[in-house]
């Protein structure tokens, strides 16, 4: 998944109910695939917010899930927003590995800042706040955000994440021992993926 992709943010739903049901048969983690990276990373202008807003609104039809006024506003409507999937991503990396159990609900208010709220996704205090919600101090997280070691950890996941399979956001990969397969690509209802699980 991405935290910057709007179809991840209409599928959270799924994948929450998904993970809640199945929690105790699998092991579930959130793999960052780094849609808006490097050369991708893209700048706010008036084409693209309305090339956004159109597909939101396809979204919004099929999943239920609706994009906030703030969202418009102030990152569609904001010509000096830039998309980056990296800060992101960074953030659901460094929760996984300092309390992983919390990753899915910290998930959601990273989705809701961004695509309800319309707050930056590049300013950390959104992410140090989130994570200060959760009982991890800002001190650490501040401290892991902005190491060497995780932007490196981070870029393998981008590669790892593209390995796998995963072309276009979100996709859903069961591993079993050292192999994995793509079950499910874009947005899937979760009485198709309980289907996929359950058999």
């Amino acid at each position: 998944m991405d935290t910057m992709c709007g179809w991840c943010y209409g599928f959270s739903d799924v994948i929450n109910k998904i993970q809640e049901k199945y929690k105790d048969d699998y092991d579930f983690s959130i793999l960052p695939g780094g849609m808006w990276v490097g050369e991708n990373v893209k700048i706010i202008n008036d084409s693209l917010g309305e090339y956004i807003k159109g597909h939101n609104v396809k979204i919004e039809e099929l999943t239920g899930k609706k994009f906030g006024e703030g969202f418009n506003k102030n990152i569609l409507g904001n010509n000096n927003v830039v998309l980056d999937s990296l800060p992101g991503a960074k953030a659901v990396i460094l929760i996984q590995r300092l309390k992983k159990d919390i990753i899915f609900d910290f998930l959601k208010k990273i989705q809701e800042a961004f695509f309800i709220e319309g707050k930056d996704p590049n300013n950390l205090e959104i992410y140090t706040e989130i994570a200060e919600s959760f009982g991890i101090s800002k001190e650490l997280f501040n401290k892991e955000f902005l190491s060497q070691d995780l932007t490196k950890e981070t870029s393998e996941f981008f590669n790892m994440v593209a390995l796998m399979g995963a072309l276009s956001f979100p996709t859903v990969i069961l591993v079993d021992g050292d192999k994995g397969r793509v079950i499910s690509q874009g947005y899937s209802s979760f009485e198709e993926l309980d289907k996929i699980l359950s058999s």
